[in-house]
């Protein structure tokens, strides 16, 4: 059996790599962590009772997922445009 922390660094390390990901593996990504969260005692229905219930705890976890992909997405950008040198045509 897992310990609390190791299953800990396992819902940061998802919530990391979900960063990286799009679409269908954020909510893939958010059921994951919900699971564990249970696991944990952090949430109070079980994940089979959660699925198919709007605006519940698991649509919360992937809003916030997908608001944490696209926060990483624009500061990836950011930092991949070259910067102005100031000429102009």
């Amino acid at each position: 059996m897992k310990s609390e922390n190791e299953i800990k660094s396992q819902v940061s390390a998802i919530r990391e790599r979900v960063k990286e990901l799009s679409g269908f593996y954020i909510a893939e990504g958010a059921a994951m962590t919900y699971a564990l969260e249970w696991v944990l005692g952090k949430r109070e229905t079980a994940p089979a009772g959660e699925l198919g219930r709007a605006g519940e705890d698991s649509q919360k976890l992937a809003e916030s997922l997908a608001k944490a992909v696209e926060k990483a997405a624009t500061s990836q950008a950011k930092r991949a445009k070259p910067p102005a040198t100031g000429k102009r045509r």
